[in-house]
């Protein structure tokens, strides 16, 4: 489970990169990598490089990416379109709104009175906690947040203005300007937001 999680969360590992991540030998991994693809949960590609043999680049499958948190996706996406059929595509929209306000006012409590760093810091926690297996970096001029999995994935490509909501979800909980760096509905493997630290 712990390779499948550090493959859900780099995208790719060579079994050298997923040797040092576990401190196991690389003829341990190897095992487990073998166990994995029997079971169709990984795949290797061979990554085109200068001299050298190429390394073998482990993946996660759809199989694999389907065993992380998901909020029973498929009975939510059918509720969504029934209740549109009686109601109009317009009131889903109001259903989100009326969601990220719930969700608003809980992160607030969660995030008053910290500094900017600590409340990135913490809505990276309750991202965590809430199954989108986020965590906090920064680097000279912002902060970061990234998230490695999306539990309403097959929301968001039904309903892609949800996505928006969340932004704006983000940028009020922080009190801050959020960019959307890279994003999982575009080809990334992750989504990822930058909030610029505030100049003196």
């Amino acid at each position: 489970m712990r390779i499948l999680q550090l493959l859900k969360m780099r995208a790719g590992m060579t079994v050298g990169q997923l040797t040092d991540a576990l401190h196991i030998s690389q003829m341990g991994v190897r095992q487990h990598l073998a166990i994995l693809e029997a079971e169709g949960l990984v795949v290797h590609y061979q990554e085109k490089q200068g001299r050298g043999r190429p390394p073998h680049v482990y993946q996660l499958t759809d199989e694999a990416n389907s065993l992380f948190p998901t909020t029973y996706a498929n009975f939510a996406v059918g509720l969504m379109h029934e209740v549109a059929k009686f109601n109009g595509p317009g009131f889903i929209n109001k259903v989100f709104r009326g969601r990220m306000k719930a969700q608003l006012e809980a992160y607030q409590l969660r995030l008053e009175g910290k500094t900017l760093c600590e409340r990135v810091k913490e809505l990276a926690r309750i991202r965590d906690e809430e199954g989108y297996m986020a965590r906090f970096d920064e680097n000279e001029d912002a902060y970061v947040l990234i998230e490695h999995n999306c539990p309403i994935v097959a929301i968001a490509e039904e309903y892609p203005h949800v996505c928006e909501i969340e932004l704006a979800l983000f940028r009020q909980s922080l009190g801050a300007k959020v960019v959307r760096e890279e994003y999982l509905m575009q080809g990334s493997h992750r989504c990822c937001y930058r909030i610029p630290k505030p100049t003196e």
